[in-house]
């Protein structure tokens, strides 16, 4: 017998809210079973960060590397460590506690290495539209402030509902 799994069903109707709820009755009496106690909780759907913003991400961090002296991966890794950790230690209380325990007191140099390939510690991959967005304004500030030319996300089909341009 396989242990519960968290259980989260995102819903837009009315229809799929009762869907998911007639899953409810196993899925508790399992989750009951295994862990004892649960917590039920109905929030508000925060939507994750989209593939255009991955995309942009990218293609800056391309852009970066073919004008600079870092590899694409290395700006990468970079851009996560000074402006995607601050966000994500600001906004959530478990990935301040994951960073700080196993990060937070390594040396520069080596905190670089953790946020590139092949560790690539989560930092924009946990990050919802709205701190995407944070993050990518930033990372557009400090590459265009060195000097870099970025592609603007205008041109690339990213409407401005899905990005919005650092002042």
């Amino acid at each position: 017998m396989s242990k519960a799994k968290a259980y989260i069903n995102t819903a837009a109707t009315l229809q799929e809210s009762m869907a998911a709820i007639a899953r409810l009755p196993g899925i508790v009496t399992r989750a009951i079973q295994d862990w004892g106690r649960v917590d039920i909780v109905v929030r508000p759907h925060e939507e994750k960060r989209s593939l255009d913003q991955n995309r942009l991400q990218r293609l800056w961090c391309r852009e970066a590397g073919e004008q600079g002296d870092m590899t694409a991966e290395e700006y990468r890794g970079q851009m996560k460590l000074h402006h995607g950790v601050p966000i994500m230690r600001r906004d959530s209380e478990e990935f301040a506690e994951k960073y700080d325990r196993l990060i937070k007191w390594r040396p520069y140099e080596e905190k670089l290495e953790f946020m590139q390939s092949p560790f690539d510690f989560p930092v924009t991959r946990g990050m919802n539209k709205q701190q995407k967005t944070e993050y990518l304004n930033a990372v557009y500030v400090d590459l265009t402030g060195r000097g870099f030319r970025l592609t603007d996300p205008g041109l690339k089909g990213i409407g401005p509902d899905q990005y919005r341009e650092a002042a």
